[in-house]
């Protein structure tokens, strides 16, 4: 995957490692982080997307979530 805006990976930003962090409770739902950092962080080591059902009341079925993957 390539990054929304040119060719070169920066280091995590500070949001971008808080987002990291918070992986690590759990599945978080793309649509409640960033799109840049949803985009970074897939291009990260030890992140997928998975589709998950949807933790909100208005929209029924599965949902894209980010998930932290525990490599053994």
């Amino acid at each position: 995957m390539k990054p929304l805006n040119g060719t070169e990976t920066h280091p995590l930003s500070e949001c971008a490692r808080a987002a990291l962090a918070s992986l690590d409770r759990g599945p978080r739902p793309c649509g409640e982080l960033n799109p840049g950092v949803v985009n970074r962080l897939l291009r990260e080591p030890g992140v997928e997307l998975v589709d998950l059902p949807s933790p909100y009341r208005t929209r029924k079925g599965n949902v894209a979530h980010l998930r932290r993957v525990i490599e053994r």
